[in-house]
């Protein structure tokens, strides 16, 4: 994250001036990094908080909040987010808007209809992925997430049809240790600052995936 830049800033939900500690997470050119900070304001779709850099927008980041450092566990679920304003601070550093990527309301499905074989889950978790037969695990995001199978964005190539083995910790996921997947699809993304991300999505070879 490395350019300022500033937009008008339109608000569709009113805003609470609150202090509160928030985590960012994004993807950095050797692999994800994390910071610890705190909000200047919330609203119900955004978040203001302050940052010693400047960063690109509209990078895409993933948030954790109100962040709880010493929440048992140490995996806590995140948004996805984007930058959608940078501005300098009067006292110090910059302040960043982010806009929260919070999840729609599925529409009503007719009777009869196709459903999906299993609840995902609204947030994005740490997922460790590696191709079966390498060593080394990438760190990268999950989202939709379920017991049948996953979604992750990466760097990396893979292929349809490609092994892999993942591992979630959080939950049950963590319970289930290192699990085998299958690619199934595979779809190119833009990260929102020039760069391209590969979403993969995997299905896990183990009938609930535990």
């Amino acid at each position: 994250m490395q350019h300022a830049a500033t937009s008008t800033d339109l608000r569709k939900h009113p805003r609470a001036r609150l202090r509160l500690p928030a985590r960012i997470r994004w993807h950095g050119p050797l692999g994800m990094r994390l910071e610890a900070t705190e909000t200047i304001d919330v609203s119900r779709e955004g978040l203001l908080v302050r940052r010693d850099e400047p960063c690109d927008v509209p990078a895409r980041v993933w948030v954790a909040f109100p962040f709880e450092p010493d929440a048992p566990g140490s995996v806590q679920p995140e948004i996805p987010a984007k930058v959608v304003r940078v501005e300098g601070d009067p006292s110090d550093g910059f302040r960043v808007g982010l806009s929260l990527g919070l999840p729609q309301r599925a529409p009503a499905r007719p009777d009869g209809s196709e459903r999906r074989r299993s609840e995902r889950v609204p947030f994005s978790l740490p997922i460790f992925v590696r191709p079966a037969g390498t060593p080394w695990p990438e760190e990268s995001m999950a989202r939709g997430l379920s017991q049948s199978g996953a979604q992750f964005e990466t760097s990396h190539i893979y292929a349809q049809g490609d092994t892999v083995l993942a591992q979630i910790p959080w939950g049950r996921w963590a319970k289930a240790g290192e699990m085998r997947g299958r690619v199934v699809r595979i779809e190119s993304m833009d990260d929102g600052v020039g760069g391209v991300l590969t979403s993969v999505a995997v299905e896990w070879l183990k009938p609930g995936g535990f």
